[in-house]
């Protein structure tokens, strides 16, 4: 199960993806800086994309809830407060064996 990381590019889409993420990952996300959002789910960043309603396959009539990039994390490094990293090895770990 990959970890994604969730990129908000307006404050309307900020608000419309908390509540997505919420109801789609309610025990897998991690609220990360700047309204940014780490979560873990089965599929590809286009799975995700689809499942949160950011895109839609196009015979679907329902609205978008805004401009989210969807990255699929391969590696990790850098500076972060330790829960965010507990976070990302737990699942990392649950998810890589």
């Amino acid at each position: 199960m990959p970890i994604f990381v969730l990129l908000p590019q307006n404050e309307a889409a900020q608000g419309q993806l908390r509540a997505a993420v919420l109801r789609e990952f309610p025990d897998a996300h991690k609220p990360i800086a700047n309204q940014n959002w780490l979560v873990a789910g089965k599929g590809t960043a286009q799975d995700i994309s689809a499942k949160l309603g950011i895109t839609h396959p196009k015979d679907a009539a329902a609205p978008s809830i805004g401009t989210v990039m969807v990255l699929e994390v391969g590696s990790y490094y850098g500076r972060a407060p330790s829960d965010i990293w507990d976070w990302v090895k737990a699942k990392w770990e649950a998810t890589s064996g």
